[in-house]
């Protein structure tokens, strides 16, 4: 059978694929029936589990006959914000497509358990790369895999993105009640790996050659994942984009933090309501996963990374510019001069303030006072996080770390914004805005489909002796122990962003 299929979105055509062959795969739950476009085929919202409000997640139920998989799939209840439709980077994120971003819109539920699959063909044992979405632990979707065709397509990989249950839904300790409440949405992050594990070949996927990525929010997900037990072996690789989170909460923190939902809907009331009074109650919720004593047995990445994916090799990094795109509404920092600069950082509490500067303005002559700051906020916060996991990760003495550093200055809100937190994400998948960093793109993609493949993307491995780091940029370069002055200055001050 022949016919055109014209991919959707909740809100409509996102792109049409040109007449051909309607591709159909096999689960073990049943056919499904995808579409093909830009020369890969996509199959959207596939059921990999069956969710009940605050327990594990359960397989999802078998089908005769061939289930439709080109609907987009829903994501979790969440609040408005959308990285996909801010208005600043919205473009950036679609790859220069307006119709992308304004027909990016996914209906919202707690029956969200599903997943993408972008492949460039049904047979064969392609590396598999599996994103797990940024947002914190509170909002986003893997709606970015569905404008990712070229990636697949130009790297020769099996593309998979995943929803899963978020925020109150997903990381609301409740205690013995409901055992696994606490990290419901990292179980349901394993249930998908173990639906990859079971399904993914029939799709051209290699289910012994998996690679988890993902950026923020993403990232933290991945470093719990690689502490929990039942989520040994269902990947052989990580990459860590901007989210090295080295801990989660204790069981008191977590239960603290809940308290305020269960006392204002009732512990005996709570699995019953609505979706969106249970969401309503949970304004000021601090989502986390929880050392429960159950998936996750102990402290993640403190004091040492998990002995249970000594075995796994990773690529960790961070972006020049992490905190602009969190001080958009921050106009002052965008314009400081030297005594605003020296100002916010001793209001920091970073002593030796002069002495610090010096050496920014040293390796950065041309820069501005709001560009020192934003580098010093970077550097102190997630940089230093990237570094600690990496050498927490190479201490274990069983698998390789590559480190990266991506510093392209973006040219988004005027340029005001830099190399900003997300910056290098769209890139990675081959969504380009700016034609200039075409070239840049390509070496992101091609280095992390080369480290799914074989494990090696490009550069030397992280060593305490070298530092060896890919700085990303217009002209990428691999250099030792990058801003190593100003970084063992700041050690003494690891906390957030400035």
């Amino acid at each position: 059978m022949r016919r055109r299929i014209f991919l959707m979105t909740a809100g409509g055509p996102l792109m049409a694929a040109r007449t051909q062959a309607t591709p159909v795969a096999e689960t073990r739950q049943g056919k499904i029936r995808g579409a093909e476009a830009e020369g890969v085929a996509v199959f959207r919202g596939i059921r990999y589990g069956q969710a009940t409000r605050f327990q594990a997640p359960s397989k999802p139920a078998s089908w005769t006959g061939v289930h439709d998989a080109t609907e987009t799939g829903a994501r979790c209840v969440q609040g408005p914000g959308n990285i996909f439709l801010s208005p600043v980077i919205g473009e950036y994120f679609g790859g220069g497509r307006a119709d992308r971003v304004a027909l990016a819109r996914q209906s919202d539920s707690e029956d969200c358990l599903n997943l993408n699959v972008l492949t460039p063909g049904l047979r064969g044992k392609r590396p598999v790369m599996v994103y797990i979405h940024g947002g914190g632990f509170t909002g986003g979707s893997n709606m970015l895999t569905l404008f990712a065709s070229r990636f697949p397509r130009e790297q020769d990989v099996v593309l998979v993105g995943v929803n899963h249950r978020i925020n109150v839904f997903g990381y609301l300790h409740l205690g013995s009640k409901f055992p696994d409440a606490g990290n419901a949405g990292q179980l349901d992050l394993i249930a998908a790996l173990e639906w990859v594990r079971d399904n993914i070949e029939r799709f051209g996927g290699d289910p012994r050659n998996v690679t988890i990525f993902g950026e923020s929010g993403g990232g933290a997900k991945i470093g719990a994942l690689m502490a929990m037990p039942a989520a040994k072996g269902l990947f052989h690789k990580a990459i860590v984009e901007s989210g090295s989170s080295l801990k989660v909460a204790t069981a008191d923190e977590a239960g603290a933090n809940a308290r305020a939902v269960v006392e204002a809907i009732g512990l005996d009331e709570i699995a019953g309501v609505p979706a969106e009074k249970l969401f309503a109650a949970a304004k000021g919720f601090r989502a986390s996963p929880v050392v429960d004593g159950r998936s996750i047995p102990a402290q993640t990445w403190e004091p040492e990374a998990p002995r249970l994916s000594a075995h796994i090799p990773m690529i960790v990094g961070t972006c020049k510019d992490e905190g602009t795109l969190f001080a958009l509404q921050d106009t002052e920092a965008f314009r400081l001069d030297e005594a605003g600069l020296r100002a916010r950082l001793e209001k920091a509490g970073i002593g030796g303030a002069e002495k610090l500067i010096a050496l920014y303005r040293r390796d950065f002559p041309r820069e501005s006072a709001t560009d020192i700051y934003f580098r010093i906020s970077s550097d102190r916060g997630a940089r230093h996080s990237a570094i600690q996991q990496a050498e927490r990760q190479l201490a274990r003495g069983q698998a390789p770390v590559h480190m990266y550093y991506f510093t392209w200055n973006t040219p988004l809100a005027e340029g005001r914004i830099r190399a900003f937190h997300t910056a290098e994400l769209p890139l990675a998948m081959r969504l380009v805005r700016f034609p200039e960093s075409e070239g840049l793109s390509k070496n992101i993609a091609k280095a992390w489909a080369d480290f799914a493949r074989t494990g090696n993307p490009g550069w030397p491995a992280y060593s305490l002796a070298s530092r060896a780091t890919m700085i990303f940029d217009a002209e990428s370069k691999v250099v030792n122990d990058p801003e190593g002055e100003q970084l063992r200055l700041l050690r003494a001050y690891p906390s957030g962003r400035l």
